[in-house]
């Protein structure tokens, strides 16, 4: 072979190799510009979350609520009634301010429908929840309208299980715990009716795509703690996730017989028992209040209910609670004219300075102690895990 048809050869390979070279980062910079496009498309929120924790939740594992990064959260918060207030309906007022408490948590108050009976809105709860989150406080939805009634369950099983709830919940899952329905059932609920209620209702939950823990309040409005202790296995081992928390709500009252032994006795059976517990509802208020009196009396001496030793013995089982209600505006609607509530109401006008003014001759004097001076409270026990301070982040 020449020297000239060598030059020529190694010029037309040369060529080649250089085409291939350009068509190469041609594709690898197409490639890039796609990433680039996706990237800013996620920045934008229409993509995926690109936090690898987005598809996680929080889990209950024994008796312990555990967040998405494995480290054990203790709930200590309060309710807010999100779904009646009208004035700031979507807490970008009043988060902020129970934010101050140092809270971890806040059980939302949400119905179906408002005061009006008007039909609530999705996009409100989902701005209820964004701004929950913002203020690094974890949101605990729940459902109101089944209140007492136990045959008002499956209806609110049909609103979580809908197509666009189980979109909003799964947006929010690594943050989100659902509450599906308040103190559904009243005293006369047995146990096997209760667990067959609950069991159907995990079922279609789960079959729906709801991830995140459940909460299954107690019956007799939430009271009856000694039902649920026997039956709670069965409920989380019926749960494919096993992903569930049992809520009671101790409006256990003084007149009533719940002294200091009673409330003890409650909580250590449930903690012997292994029942993955909370205390969706503290108040000072709102026992029954005894027999042949009015049912707004709970809100006088005749409902008063021992908090302080509720809140000394959850401490412990590091059983998490939340107290009732942020306020004001708690009542009895029912009755006519409207009895208003004042010893529930936690602040009086929904900032936290209200609560820092409370005296000790206030109707309300409890709340002070509950959320910030108590050796207890919200304010000296709280504690947000890392994954919440980081805005509900792994890192």
């Amino acid at each position: 072979m020449s020297m000239k048809t060598a030059l020529v050869k190694k010029s037309n390979w040369s060529s080649r190799v250089r085409g291939q070279a350009l068509y190469a980062a041609a594709i690898l910079a197409l490639i890039l510009v796609v990433v680039l496009l996706y990237s800013c498309k996620d920045d934008e929120g229409g993509g995926p979350d690109p936090d690898p924790t987005s598809s996680k939740t929080f889990t209950v594992d024994g008796t312990r609520l555990l967040d998405p990064c494995g480290d054990a959260v203790i709930l200590k918060g309060l309710n807010k009634m999100s779904v009646f207030d009208e004035n700031d309906p979507e807490g970008a007022v009043y988060f902020p301010e129970i934010a101050k408490t140092g809270a971890n948590s806040v059980r939302i108050v949400w119905q179906k429908t408002n005061s009006e009976g008007k039909a609530t809105s999705l996009t409100t709860l989902e701005a209820l929840i964004k701004n929950c989150i913002k203020e690094k406080m974890i949101p605990i939805v729940e459902m109101h309208e089944a209140t007492c009634n136990l045959n008002g369950l499956n209806d609110l099983v049909n609103f979580w299980s809908s197509a666009p709830v189980v979109a909003l919940v799964q947006k929010y899952q690594h943050a989100l715990l659902v509450n599906i329905a308040n103190e559904a059932g009243d005293y006369s609920v047995t146990a096997p009716q209760f667990e067959t209620a609950y069991k159907s209702a995990i079922t279609t939950l789960r079959t729906a795509g709801i991830n995140t823990p459940l909460i299954i309040d107690a019956p007799d409005c939430g009271k009856n703690l000694e039902l649920i202790v026997p039956i709670a296995a069965g409920l989380v081992s019926h749960d494919p996730k096993h992903n569930i928390l049992f809520s009671a709500h101790p409006y256990w009252s003084k007149v009533d017989g719940a002294t200091p032994q009673f409330i003890a006795g409650q909580l250590n059976a449930a903690a012997s028992a292994g029942v993955p517990l909370i205390l969706g509802e503290v108040c000072a208020f709102g026992g029954y209040p005894g027999d042949n009196v009015p049912e707004y009396y709970g809100c006088s001496a005749e409902g008063a209910v021992d908090y302080a030793s509720i809140l000394t013995e959850a401490a412990k089982h590091n059983i998490g609670w939340l107290l009732w209600e942020w306020g004001p505006g708690n009542g009895y609607y029912n009755v006519d004219p409207v009895v208003l509530c004042p010893t529930m109401d936690i602040s009086t006008n929904g900032t936290y300075a209200s609560v820092q003014a409370i005296t000790p001759n206030d109707p309300n004097a409890w709340a002070k102690d509950a959320v910030i001076t108590g050796a207890y409270s919200i304010k000296n026990t709280a504690v947000k895990s890392t994954y919440i301070q980081n805005g509900f982040v792994c890192q």
